[in-house]
């Protein structure tokens, strides 16, 4: 757990959380016409996360909200405040124009349909 204590000027110490980066878990699934791509982000909400493709490199960004309510005062904090981090290197078959995102409970789901030029399709066999 990352905290730093700072003593304040009235001689009280207070625990400041320090922001983490870290890599969130995920898991990566192929299916019929893509990927679904999972990736854990618990305490971060749509506004704070960024999902972004570019030069055919996905990237994830997203921060936890531990900000203490106006007129409240933190007694102990045991959260940590953490900055989620991480990219992956899409495959040429992926249609970046397609990908979509969509945060629940906690768990990004990132679908990353195949370019309909790169799957794969069963070709019709004349008989003469």
């Amino acid at each position: 757990m990352s905290k730093e204590v700072v003593k304040k000027e009235t001689n009280q110490v207070e625990c400041v959380p320090r922001r983490e980066e870290i890599i969130p878990s995920t898991a990566v699934r192929q299916e019929k016409d893509g990927f679904l791509l999972v990736a854990e982000v618990p305490g971060v909400c749509d506004k704070s996360l960024n999902v972004t493709v570019e030069n055919g490199v996905l990237s994830i960004k997203a921060d936890n909200s531990v900000a203490t309510p106006e007129g409240y005062r933190i007694a102990l904090r045991e959260i940590s405040a953490v900055t989620y981090k991480a990219s992956f290197e899409l495959p040429d078959r992926v249609d970046p124009a397609g990908v979509k995102a969509v945060l629940k409970n906690g768990l990004l789901r990132i679908t990353l349909p195949l370019s309909e030029a790169k799957k794969p399709r069963k070709i019709t066999i004349a008989a003469e």
